[in-house]
């Protein structure tokens, strides 16, 4: 009797700890950096409110605390569902990691080419100074891009005045002082000369969506392709959750103000506030569907260093069909 026993309690043992391992291979393990950018909101929003729960998902969440540790937990294979910035991704293809596809991206950096009110034209910065980066950085990448779009070449059109600080609002900085005629700034920095009424001295000579530039936000979602193989269905109520925190974002002010506030600790409610209508309104969209043109320009941002990212073509880095799906589904509105 009591050897049966022992074999019965060794049995209930094995199944509690297959059911255990179960579970753990059962959960989908989320890798994300930066930690914030409002553009990831929803994302933020079905975490926080369990809408991801909700979906039947058991999700890991792990922020590697800088780019260097993120594309080594790329290499390894850390993750299943990394939401980045289409760079980090093109950078990970491109140099030997598990390939990964993006399908979806809920935001960018909102940004703007802000000139001195005198300049009507691209053709007006000719001879004039222009704020940058340092020499390679994002910024600087970033800003010879937007020119070549304006028909100006970079090297020879303007003067470009390289900043060592990455912010966008030095260089708005050096556009308030009138040191320089125009720079590419981002939404925070408009917010502060709005604030100022400085804005007044300045006309915006093109966006992004003129610009064509859709960057950073770490806010694409690039899905390893084995797990997109094998557990779609998992992959699509995650999706399906993300449409339901943009949905959220989009009507609860309230709930996602909390977010925000929690996340951007100290900054002035007011420009939490304007950074919430904007990028609610201009930048989050109704359907995450992968932007093409944020991953080629993860292309051209990073072949200069990776040259076998050269090779890559967007269309084959972009999966749309998980909200293809959803929004034929009526789950993504």
């Amino acid at each position: 009797m009591l050897k049966r026993l022992r074999s019965i309690v060794a049995l209930i043992h094995l199944l509690l700890g297959g059911a255990s391992a179960f579970a753990q291979s059962d959960t989908v393990r989320i890798v994300y950096y930066p930690p914030w950018n409002i553009s990831k909101l929803p994302l933020y929003l079905g975490r926080d409110t369990g809408i991801f729960e909700r979906n039947g998902l058991k999700l890991s969440w792990t922020n590697p605390g800088s780019n260097e540790k993120l594309l080594a937990a790329m290499k390894n294979g850390d993750g299943d569902i990394f939401v980045v910035s289409s760079n980090h991704v093109v950078q990970n293809n491109a140099s030997g990691g598990p390939p990964l596809t993006v399908v979806a991206n809920s935001g960018y950096n909102y940004s703007v080419f802000l000139v001195d009110s005198t300049i009507t034209q691209p053709e007006d910065l000719r001879g004039k100074k222009v704020g940058t980066g340092e020499p390679g950085s994002t910024p600087d990448q970033l800003t010879r891009l937007a020119l070549r779009k304006l028909a100006l070449d970079p090297d020879r059109d303007v003067t470009l005045v390289h900043s060592n600080d990455a912010r966008s609002a030095d260089r708005a900085t050096g556009l308030t002082s009138g040191q320089l005629s125009g720079t590419l700034v981002t939404a925070e920095a408009m917010y502060d000369l709005e604030k100022t009424g400085q804005i007044k001295r300045f006309r915006i000579l093109a966006d992004h969506k003129r610009l064509n530039i859709y960057a950073g936000g770490g806010a694409d979602y690039a899905m390893a392709v084995e797990f997109l193989k094998t557990r779609r269905r998992e992959a699509k109520s995650f999706l399906s959750g993300i449409c339901e925190g943009i949905a959220l974002a989009k009507q609860n002010r309230s709930k996602a103000m909390e977010i925000m506030t929690k996340s951007e600790r100290g900054r002035d409610p007011a420009a939490l506030e304007y950074l919430y209508r904007l990028y609610t309104t201009e930048v989050i969209p109704a359907r995450p569907f992968p932007k093409i043109e944020g991953v080629e320009l993860g292309i051209q941002m990073i072949a200069s260093s990776v040259p076998a990212a050269r090779d890559l073509k967007a269309q084959e880095l972009v999966d749309p069909s998980l909200i293809e799906e959803l929004v034929k589904e009526d789950r993504c509105n």
